[in-house]
């Protein structure tokens, strides 16, 4: 069997590329492996062959990790960039998380490679538009609502503020949630259990390291205008607050543990992510979508497939796959509107989401909204079919304001 995916690994330790040269050997068969000894040399390889993933030391003497991936990608955007150091010096991890994707620590071991590359790889076959590929592995961050983004930065310069008090600020804002998940979860702070929580991830990163995050433009930054007049962020950070909080209520219906319940409020949380990655590189097209929508020509989907060969559901669930998320967020983001189409079996953070987008948006009218029905097969698949209404009216009973974190 020829290998499908290809990877460039670099190092200027020679016994290291050596090492993953045999370590990785059982797994030739689905990977096509190159070694670079340096950057310079690893940007002569890229020259003359494509790669699918780059994975590279940050400490090298003739030109630093960052420097390469930084060039790797202005010049191969679509390429899936990974850290893999040894290196805990805190200025440099910080360089690093605005451009890798994830970061893996010295020693690693070939499962935990495996995984995180079959991660990766996942849903590329999904979306296989190359520029669309390329757009989503150039985003290292994404704007903030303006509001929120200016709450945050006046509470930072407080003196005695709390990893409580920025976690909550962070729980309102998709953009500032998946950044900061992507680096609690990474290796870049060396932790080794998965965490689902803004305020529990600002606890792990450190009040100090959130500061740092927020003074780095590239990592948080305001919404600007854009060539979108018919999008609205605060519209769209409304819609994805209320899916979350009424998705945690569900699953709290269910008897949901406390680590499903996290990952059902951020999967809630993130899951038109997707949407604020197209509208923020494409802002006419992403206008042409709405306004097919608005005259009732297409659905969201059907409009997005059209326009860009992907839907926002796959975008979003591709960047933070990309990002080290947990499985069960990426499985909602990807299934959202059309859970059928996942594995799904039982009742989870992907059901939560799914019914709780569909009730959100019955709230004003007490109709499901023309495209986003609930999917009857799926329903039926886990035997929840005859609990809309119930879940409706638990979603009017309490102030969607009151559900939070805590």
């Amino acid at each position: 069997m020829a290998p499908t995916k290809s990877i460039l690994f670099v190092d200027d330790d020679a016994k290291l590329l050596a090492g993953l040269r045999r370590m990785l050997l059982p797994y030739s068969d689905f990977w096509s492996m190159e070694f670079a000894s340096s950057g310079p040399e690893a940007l002569k390889i890229l020259e003359e062959a494509s790669f699918d993933v780059i994975i590279a030391d940050l400490r090298m003497p003739s030109m630093e990790g960052t420097a390469l991936l930084t060039e790797v990608a202005r010049l191969y955007p679509q390429m899936v960039r990974i850290v893999l150091s040894g290196t805990w010096e805190r200025d440099l991890r910080m360089q690093a998380s605005m451009i890798a994707h994830q970061y893996l620590s010295k020693p690693c071991a070939p499962e935990v490679l495996k995984i995180t590359l079959d991660r990766a790889f996942a849903l590329r076959d999904v979306v296989v538009e190359p520029k669309l590929l390329a757009l989503i592995a150039s985003t290292t961050s994404l704007p903030s609502t303006p509001v929120i983004y200016q709450e945050l930065i006046e509470v930072l310069q407080t003196p005695e503020i709390s990893a409580r008090q920025i976690g909550a600020i962070l729980a309102k804002d998709m953009a500032m949630t998946a950044k900061v998940l992507q680096l609690v979860n990474s290796a870049f702070f060396g932790l080794r259990r998965r965490i689902t929580g803004p305020e529990e991830a600002v606890m792990f990163l450190g009040v100090d390291t959130v500061k740092a995050l927020a003074l780095l433009a590239s990592a948080f930054s305001s919404f600007g205008a854009t060539q979108c007049p018919r999008f609205s962020i605060e519209e769209l950070q409304q819609h994805s607050t209320k899916v979350a909080a009424i998705a945690r209520e569900i699953a709290k219906s269910q008897n949901a543990s406390r680590q499903s319940l996290d990952d059902t409020f951020v999967a809630g949380l993130l899951h038109d992510v997707g949407r604020l990655v197209l509208v923020t590189h494409h802002p006419n097209q992403y206008d042409h979508v709405l306004s097919a929508v608005a005259t009732g020509e297409r659905t969201v989907a059907e409009a997005e497939q059209e326009a860009f060969g992907a839907t926002h559901a796959e975008v979003g669930s591709y960047l933070l796959s990309l990002w080290g998320l947990p499985d069960s967020v990426v499985e909602a983001l990807a299934f959202h509107h059309y859970p059928s189409r996942s594995a799904d079996q039982h009742f989870g953070p992907l059901a939560a989401v799914h019914i709780a987008n569909v009730v959100a948006e019955m709230l004003p009218t007490g109709k499901p909204a023309t495209g986003n029905e609930l999917d009857g097969e799926y329903m039926a698949r886990i035997g929840a079919t005859d609990e809309l209404s119930v879940w409706s009216d638990l979603a009017q009973q309490r102030p969607l304001l009151e559900c939070t974190l805590g």
